[in-house]
């Protein structure tokens, strides 16, 4: 049976937006890059303003987690989602999206798709 997707806002609340999209709550984990990855999918955001400002980056995790657990959604404050307009942080400019709907398509055709494992040898 498919999950039903979850509704997106433009406001994070510490768990992955992109996951929300196929109807699952999934934790985004500090890594030691100081982004927060999902645990699934690889998606990372940075908080580039905390508590006014959050950006969903454009490239994708690669599990490299930091070896103290530490979760988005354990503290949220609220910040607004944007999109990533520059190479380096603070990563946007005073760009925010205005729907969960801005959010979607952003993740859905701006950000880079997770590769596919190699198989094991």
């Amino acid at each position: 049976m498919e999950k039903e997707k979850m509704i997106l806002t433009q406001m994070w609340d510490g768990f992955c937006p992109e996951s929300k999209l196929k109807g699952k709550l999934v934790r985004m984990r500090l890594n030691k890059w100081d982004l927060y990855e999902s645990e699934e999918t690889g998606l990372l955001i940075a908080r580039s303003f905390p508590g006014v400002q959050c950006v969903i980056l454009k490239f994708r995790g690669k599990g490299d987690f930091r070896d103290t657990v530490h979760y988005a959604d354990e503290h949220v404050d609220g910040e607004l989602f944007s999109p990533q307009t520059m190479d380096r942080p603070p990563f946007s400019g005073v760009n925010i999206f205005a729907s969960g709907k801005e959010v979607e398509a952003y993740i859905t055709k701006e950000v880079a798709k997770r590769e596919k494992l190699a198989a094991s040898i």
